[in-house]
């Protein structure tokens, strides 16, 4: 058995053992260096076996923490996160990162709203206080007038019905496996290049007519994807 092998196999026995809790901290990567006699690579490989596996998860400049119980996640159904984590037992918090003039410059623009004005949208979304997702939410400016003035860290949904009178009716999602890019990361105090499920969600109202399109980067570790069959 290789090193990596033995240092992954001890802190997964830790996990099994439940020595550790859900949300605790592993012991630090200079104390698994000293206890195994290993480099400071040979331990990365086996963290990074264990966050590969979804056990445990990093933290940039934090150190390396034992996962929490996931969100579950039915694709195929509307989305309200805020509604979806309570009724999990989770505390939802959601941070505007930016909200941009109106441009009809974004690719979204001219691929899926016929080249109109667009709002974009930035916010990363917590879970007890861990990020776990960020998300770009574009919208038009000739429907959603004055968003920009509206409060933005709740449910973007509740704030279309109530100011908007726009209903969401169904969604269609576009799922991939990828890695986090640069930007998206450092939001989620993760290192470049982690993975992570990228979803494209277009979002109708009732006449069938787009609402918003959103580009969504989930930590891969933070949910789990639930799909009933008919």
């Amino acid at each position: 058995m290789l090193l990596y092998q033995k240092i992954r196999n001890y802190i997964q026995d830790l996990l099994a053992q439940g020595s550790m809790q859900p949300g605790s901290k592993l012991p630090s990567e200079r104390s698994l260096q000293d206890t195994f006699n290993s480099t400071r690579i040979t331990v990365r490989e086996a963290l990074a076996r264990l966050e590969a596996e979804g056990l445990i998860y990093s933290q940039k400049r934090r150190g390396w923490f034992v996962t929490p119980k996931k969100l579950s996640w039915h694709p195929a159904r509307k989305v309200n996160f805020n509604r979806l984590t309570k009724e999990q037992g989770f505390e939802p918090k959601t941070e505007v990162i930016s909200i941009e003039a109106p441009s009809s410059g974004y690719h979204v623009a001219k691929e899926h709203f016929s080249g109109e004005a667009l709002f974009k949208l930035t916010r990363v979304r917590k879970v007890d206080e861990r990020a776990i997702l960020m998300e770009e939410i574009y919208c038009l400016e000739s429907r959603f007038e004055g968003l920009d003035k509206q409060a933005l860290n709740g449910s973007i949904t509740d704030v279309m019905s109530m100011h908007y009178n726009v209903e969401i009716s169904h969604e269609k999602c576009v799922i991939s496996v990828t890695v986090l890019p640069d930007e998206v990361a450092q939001k989620l105090e993760k290192n470049s290049g982690a993975p992570c499920l990228k979803v494209k969600r277009a979002r109708y109202d009732g006449q069938k007519q787009l609402v918003d399109y959103n580009v969504e980067y989930w930590l891969h570790d933070a949910i789990e994807m639930v799909v009933e069959g008919i």
